[in-house]
């Protein structure tokens, strides 16, 4: 079960590197419309990196760890 969710979790943790790429093409009428900032869509690009998927790894399984 546990080997389940962690890949449930990478899988998402995936999704969310591919949607910060996907920030980037964005114009600044389209980052209006969703309601970003272009300070705040630099910093999601910033995070998105081999380095960030790791970092949303590890937050998810320090906050499973105090749910427990």
């Amino acid at each position: 079960m546990l080997i389940v969710s962690l890949f449930v979790h990478f899988q998402d943790c995936v999704k969310r590197y591919q949607t910060r790429k996907g920030l980037a093409s964005l114009t600044a009428q389209q980052l209006m419309d969703i309601g970003m900032t272009k300070e705040r869509q630099q910093a999601e690009l910033s995070q998105a990196s081999f380095k960030g998927v790791l970092c949303d790894m590890m937050v998810k399984v320090k906050k499973r760890g105090r749910m427990l």
